[in-house]
Parts: structure tokens; C-alpha cells; sequence
């Protein structure tokens, strides 16, 4: 089954505290990609902590220019190069030209074939991408429907590709399970306040990766001004994109703890099923 491994390598906002870095999120999936969501300060650190080598990474998706979201970069890209390896970075248009001076390859979308990700505008106070992650998983096979194929075939059809068996063409569609979604998502939002243009480009996710800045002792009209959420803000936006996992990251300095957000996200019935989790805290989550 298709498996993400999520490690949590900063859960913090603008200010760190000494239990709670800087915005970093270690992703790998079952077909072997290792992305990095966003680059704190320190990140390189936390990699090799993890045991995960900064030049083995497939890429970095950094979510906009604040500083606690790139000032991991320098040391990162550098480390990787000793290390015989070079970082491709993913981030906002309006980046690139500042981010390739770093000596890197700059995009704003990702094509691995059965992984693509691409940029879906957010709503923060500066030009940001959230990542929106793709799996293409193929199609299950109504077992009936394919009764006495060739396994060539049923390989292909899995795939998403017609194929011709002794004179017919059988598309993947006509023999697949309806049941069954081909595809599986994944939406990293980095910063932003409650944002109806990204609910409308993204449609539907499985997992969502949400900032909650605040939880419930902030007017939410200064959150939003400021370009962030409260907790209230990421499970309406889960609902909306009918998430099955929701996982609340950014926490401000301003709580000691994380008690106070896990008491809300308690009083919210599945689905979503929401994680806040603390620094090097490790989700698998089966898609």
C-alpha cells in the first residue's frame, strides 16, 4: 500500500524556542523521493539527525522568502555539494532569481512521473506557494473484468494504459474498480490565513498540512491580517478539502506548549484525524 513517512524537523513560526525550531518538514514516499517541505535555520543539522544526508535529498519546496522558512538553505546547499550531491530547489516565481544565486537549479512544479507537485498560490502577506503533492497510483482491477488477461496486460492497465488483447482495445477506465481513486494528495500550505483561492485550485486532498499560528486567544481578524490561521481556520479548510489526516504545524512562541491546540483538535470528531506534533515527531501515514 502506498506509504508517506512525514518527519517533523521544525514545528515552530517566526520565533524559535529552544524545544521548537524553525519550519522544516522531512517527507519521503514509497517510490523513494526525499522532499524537504521549507528550510529553517539549522535544517542540515536535523537532516543528518534523522540519518537522511542533505545531498541525498530529490528536492527542497520552500513556500515563500520569510526568513525562518529559507535561512537553512545556504548551509544545506553547501553541505550537499561537499557531499557530491546538488539541490534542486521548488519555490515561488518571484523567488527564483534570488534563490539561483544560491547555485541551484530553481522551479515552481515537480514532474517524477508517478510524483508531480506543483505551486497553488496561498494567502500570506508575500508572493507563496503552498506544495501540492500528486501520487499517481494506477488503477485497482475488478478482478471480474480482467478475468483470463495476460499479466502484461493487467500490468499495463494498472499503469493507466490501454492495451489490445486479441484484437480488442480495453481501456484502463472499463475494467478499473470504481471504488478506487488513482490518485492520492498531499497539500503543504506553509503560510497563510484562511484562503478560498486555494481551497478552489486544490479541490480535494487525503493529507493537509496546515499552519495553526494561533489557537483560540487571538482575534482571528489579527491572524488573518497577518497572514496566518488559527486552529479553527485549518480544520475548516481540512473539512473543505475533505482531508483525512490534518496536521497543524507553525506554532507561535507565544505558547510554551502545544496543550492548548491539542485540546481544540480534541473536540473535532474524525474526519480529519489531526496530529500536532512536536519536533522530531514521525507520521506514517498509509494513503
Amino acid at each position: 500500500m502506498p506509504l508517506l513517512k512525514l518527519v517533523f524537523l521544525g514545528t515552530g513560526g517566526a520565533v524559535p524556542r529552544a524545544d521548537r525550531m524553525l519550519p522544516a518538514i522531512y517527507l519521503e514516499d514509497w517510490l523513494g523521493h526525499r522532499i524537504l517541505l521549507d528550510a529553517g535555520e539549522g535544517v542540515q543539522y536535523r537532516l543528518f539527525q534523522i540519518g537522511v544526508a542533505p545531498s541525498s535529498l530529490t528536492l527542497v519546496a520552500v513556500t515563500h522568502m520569510h526568513e525562518d522558512h529559507v535561512l537553512g538553505l545556504p548551509g544545506l546547499v553547501i553541505t550537499a555539494k561537499f557531499l557530491g550531491g546538488k539541490v534542486k530547489l521548488l519555490g515561488p516565481r518571484s523567488a527564483h532569481e534570488v534563490l539561483s544565486r544560491l547555485g541551484v537549479e530553481v522551479a515552481d512544479s515537480y514532474d517524477g512521473g508517478r510524483l508531480k507537485i506543483r505551486c497553488v498560490e496561498v494567502c500570506h502577506t508575500v508572493d507563496a506557494c503552498g506544495w501540492l503533492l500528486e501520487w499517481d497510483v494506477g488503477y485497482k482491477l475488478d478482478l471480474k473484468k480482467v478475468e483470463g488477461l495476460p499479466k502484461w496486460a493487467l500490468t499495463k492497465l494498472i499503469r493507466g494504459e490501454e492495451v489490445e488483447v486479441g484484437g480488442r482495445v480495453i481501456r484502463p477506465e472499463e475494467v478499473a474498480d470504481p471504488a478506487h481513486k488513482r490518485y492520492r494528495r498531499l497539500l503543504y500550505t506553509g503560510d497563510t490565513g484562511p484562503c478560498p483561492r486555494m481551497l478552489k485550485a486544490v479541490g480535494e486532498v487525503d493529507v493537509l498540512i496546515h499552519e495553526a499560528t494561533f489557537a483560540d486567544d487571538v482575534d482571528p481578524k489579527k491572524a488573518h491580517e497577518e497572514g496566518h490561521s488559527t486552529v479553527a481556520d485549518a480544520v475548516e479548510a481540512a473539512k473543505a478539502l475533505r482531508a483525512g489526516v490534518l496536521v497543524l504545524t507553525h506554532i507561535s512562541a507565544r505558547y510554551t506548549d502545544k496543550a492548548r491546540h491539542r485540546q481544540l483538535a480534541g473536540r473535532v470528531p474524525p474526519p480529519p484525524h489531526i496530529y500536532v506534533p512536536d519536533d522530531f515527531d514521525t507520521l506514517l501515514v498509509q494513503l
